[in-house]
């Protein structure tokens, strides 16, 4: 350990150094209240300690620090010995957002085979939304690990650029991992609703019931019209969650065509998809949905009654 001419910080330095590892993860937590830059340079150390819970301690504490050092240090962290020192760089990594680091982790990617690297890096590439990290994250969605894909489909979808759309709705459709496709339709949100409707309704009916209920989500957050009666056909969906998506997508395009099929879901044995149905029955506002809204007034759940009361008063400005 180096020489500190603040007594505080070699008071940190010292117990970094010492024999006791207790002492030295003591040491990594006094880190975090000193305001000094050369604080930085001791976590890097504390990162590279031969105990594993010591490591565990510094890569917690690390999204305290703003270091160019930090980001190398977490990458070499990726590939520690230690599951848990790994998975805590990885977190730090994803909060790290600091531009600076973004060349460290872009050679990074061009440097490892290790899909647990890949994944990290990709994760902390995402918020810095850098043009620079679009071709990498193209490059990835060949990998063969699903884990590296979704990451990369991630990526894309923050870039929020046009000219990802076509791969994306790709992934969408074709990827042979629904978590794959999940992410990939949820990347489709900044589409052009023309564009990406038909990926959208593709998904609508995947075989997984996770890519169907965001599929049906992204229908309504996009107000896709052209998906009326795939939303209207997706209440009857076997699982709850893609039918309370769908119920609020079709609150959300107000076609009163969908009064009978959201109707119907007032009645349905779970509560969130019934209080669902009955805010949506409110939103679209047609004076055939007021027998339901009634009935739902007496729901034996305290949040669809809530709902219904509201709903009832919005069916009263409309008529």
């Amino acid at each position: 350990m180096s020489e500190y001419d603040d007594p505080e910080l070699q008071d940190i330095a010292d117990k970094l150094g010492s024999d006791d590892v207790e002492m030295r993860r003591v040491g990594v937590l006094a880190l975090v209240d000193s305001a000094e830059p050369e604080a930085a340079d001791l976590l890097t150390q504390a990162l590279k300690d031969p105990d594993p819970s010591v490591r565990r301690e510094a890569a917690k504490v690390v999204d305290e620090f703003e270091s160019a050092d930090i980001a190398d240090a977490l990458l070499a962290a990726l590939s520690d010995s230690d599951e848990a020192v790994r998975n805590a760089a990885a977190h730090a990594l994803a909060d790290l957002k600091d531009t600076d680091a973004a060349q460290p982790l872009l050679d990074a990617l061009k440097g490892s085979d290790d899909p647990f690297v890949i994944i990290g890096v990709l994760g902390a590439l995402k918020p810095m939304r850098l043009a620079e990290s679009c071709e990498p994250a193209l490059a990835m969605l060949q990998h063969s690990d699903a884990g590296v894909r979704r990451e990369a489909v991630s990526v894309l979808g923050w870039l929020r650029s046009p000219a990802n759309l076509p791969v994306l709705m790709e992934r969408a459709r074709e990827d042979s991992d629904p978590d794959v496709r999940r992410v990939a339709v949820s990347a489709l949100s900044y589409g052009d609703p023309d564009s990406v409707v038909d990926a959208l309704l593709s998904g609508l009916r995947d075989e997984n019931w996770q890519v169907r209920t965001e599929a049906a989500s992204m229908i309504g957050k996009l107000r896709l019209r052209a998906a009326l009666q795939s939303l209207i056909e997706a209440t009857r969906d076997a699982f709850w969650q893609v039918r309370e998506k769908a119920v609020e997508a079709l609150g959300t395009l107000g076609d009163p065509k969908a009064v009978e099929a959201v109707g119907v879901c007032t009645d349905d044995p779970v509560s969130n998809l019934r209080k669902a149905a009955v805010g949506a029955l409110g939103e679209i506002g047609d004076a055939r949905a007021s027998a339901y809204v009634e009935s739902a007034l007496d729901d034996p759940d305290p949040d669809v009654r809530k709902t219904a009361l509201w709903a009832q008063s919005k069916l009263r400005v409309a008529s």
